[in-house]
């Protein structure tokens, strides 16, 4: 028989393991953090744990990186969450994929880290993801991608209860030919832009998972600092606000329709291209209701 696995919250050395090679006040300031949220959210830390040891689907989710138990102590998805709050969303967030999609699902996607999605192209696919780049905006992602595995854009999202999608971050490349890889990438997609190609596919996922689809006011998201040094160049609203999105309430509503402009009322030059753009939209809608 198979012994039963278990996993204990993340220590400091595990949480940052190159602490030790900070200056010496920076390793301080961490460790107080650390040992002070860990002393203030414990009953919180004990929950999270005791929840792994029995949904351990997920387990290997925080051994891959223990650092994605810093999103309870710190920050997930929304500023706004408490402690409790970031409890509730965590573990609800993994509840709800295991719902859509299935244990073997997400056991595959554990495994895998990267799945294809749906190829848009012969250079350029969608590929839905364990989040690698900061867990304070969500352990899952979508993303487009190169048939080199280099990322064009980045949108990280997680489940909230009862039965909502929130978009937690949008983020183009940082590599040095970063705006020529958007670019071409747009002239590849027939004008569509990396970042509203992103936002077609949560519609769709919104729409398979039916759930109601809502984005971060810019203020609350996960990396937003009120310090200039940090500011995001993105903001948020704006860009809900360019898809029709309405503030109600805590978060951005937005819609799951899709304006397209009839081919007829497209000027002759550009109806080639406008054609083309339906097709390929077309299809990433059929591949994304058969994905499983």
């Amino acid at each position: 028989m198979t012994a039963k696995q278990t996993i204990t919250f993340a220590t400091f050395q595990e949480l940052l393991p190159d602490s030790c090679n900070h200056p010496l006040k920076k390793q301080l300031r961490d460790k107080a953090r650390y040992y002070g949220r860990k002393f203030l959210f414990k009953k919180q830390c004990d929950a999270l744990v005791d929840f792994l040891n029995t949904h351990q689907t997920w387990i290997p989710l925080f051994q891959q990186n223990p650092y994605r138990f810093n999103a309870l102590l710190a920050t997930y998805c929304d500023k706004r969450f408490s402690a409790t709050d970031r409890l509730n969303a965590i573990t609800n967030n993994l509840l709800m994929l295991e719902e859509k999609m299935g244990v073997e699902f997400c056991k595959k996607l554990l495994q895998e880290k990267s799945l294809l999605l749906a190829q848009l192209t012969e250079q350029l696919g969608i590929y839905f993801n364990i989040n690698q780049i900061d867990p304070f905006e969500g352990y899952f992602s979508i993303n487009l991608k190169d048939n080199n595995g280099r990322s064009i854009y980045d949108a990280s999202f997680t489940f909230l209860k009862p039965n909502k999608l929130l978009i937690a971050s949008i983020q183009g490349p940082s590599y040095e030919e970063a705006q020529e890889a958007v670019k071409q990438a747009t002239k590849e997609l027939h004008g569509v832009r990396p970042m509203f190609m992103l936002m077609n596919v949560f519609r769709l996922l919104a729409e398979k998972w039916q759930c109601e689809l809502i984005g971060i006011p810019h203020t609350s998201q996960g990396k937003y600092r009120l310090s200039a040094r940090s500011k995001i160049l993105f903001n948020y609203d704006e860009f809900w606000q360019e898809n029709q999105g309405q503030l109600k309430g805590q978060y951005w509503q937005l819609p799951l329709e899709s304006v397209r402009k009839p081919l007829e009322e497209i000027a002759s030059k550009k109806r080639s291209m406008y054609r083309k753009r339906y097709e390929m939209l077309d299809d990433l809608s059929e591949k994304i209701t058969q994905f499983s």
